[in-house]
């Protein structure tokens, strides 16, 4: 499709959550009915977690550049032998000395060597993690932009039943629990997903009524943007599973989405 700067501009603040409420709907209305449109905000979305990822690698290269210009990555020992490095760079497996006067000779040789295979293993399950994990958190984004919606469901004004979960809250702090999670939504919306889940989790266990019943939703669902894919999954499960629930319905829907793309991973 044709990407002008204006739309590449519109596409980066929705996936940045820098759009306002009213412009976030209108343009995933655009989404549902444009297939282009759709297609080209998955393709930015993979291309900004592929910056992302890009970023963690270079901090991990200055990470071991650090190390060893503060000496802790020597390429030499105090012998003046090249540590266990080949012609590329990458570490070679040494054979463990098997007199201990020499490792007590080559002490420093040694803890290079250990410090090395420690960062290049930590480096290696992370970057497999980063790269594993892609599809996944593509798929978790997704799910989560067609479910999620800053704006809250109101509390019923009436209910036979008091212990209804979508019954009306009583006490003075019916509006501060509103506003709290508006607040954390809203931080969920501009990206913030775990300064979002920090204010959801005490509002999701606080006095059960219509408030901590939507806060647990959006718990679920900062969950899975938070690529927490089992605590999402829990929660979800927990809502589907309560009738009267304000989003019970729409928890049984994310949860046939997930089973959904787990066939496909």
């Amino acid at each position: 499709m044709q990407l002008s700067d204006e739309l590449l501009e519109q596409i980066n603040a929705y996936l940045s959550g820098q759009m306002t409420a009213v412009e976030k709907e209108q343009f995933e209305d655009r989404i549902r009915q444009d297939t282009d449109l759709r297609e080209e905000v998955a393709t930015q979305r993979e291309i900004k977690q592929g910056l992302a990822m890009m970023a963690q690698k270079q901090r991990f290269s200055q990470m071991h550049t650090d190390l060893q210009k503060r000496g802790l990555l020597d390429r030499t020992d105090s012998s003046g032998a090249s540590a266990p490095f080949d012609a590329a760079g990458t570490p070679k497996v040494v054979p463990f000395p098997a007199r201990r006067t020499l490792f007590q000779a080559n002490w420093r040789y040694w803890a290079a060597a250990a410090s090395v295979v420690f960062l290049v293993g930590l480096g290696w399950v992370f970057f497999r993690g980063q790269s594993g994990g892609q599809p996944q958190l593509a798929r978790n984004e997704q799910i989560f932009d067609s479910n999620f919606s800053t704006s809250l469901k109101a509390a019923p004004a009436t209910s036979a039943d008091p212990d209804r979960l979508g019954a009306p809250d009583s006490g003075p702090s019916v509006t501060q629990d509103s506003v709290r999670l508006q607040e954390a939504v809203t931080a969920l919306q501009q990206g913030r997903t775990q300064a979002a889940i920090e204010r959801l989790t005490p509002l999701a266990q606080s006095t059960p009524g219509h408030w901590s019943a939507s806060a647990r939703w959006y718990l679920a669902l900062a969950y899975l943007r938070n690529n927490q894919r089992s605590e999402a999954e829990q929660a979800l499960n927990q809502i589907a599973a309560m009738n009267g629930h304000p989003y019970q319905q729409e928890a049984k829907a994310v949860i046939r989405q997930l089973n959904e793309s787990a066939h496909h991973e």
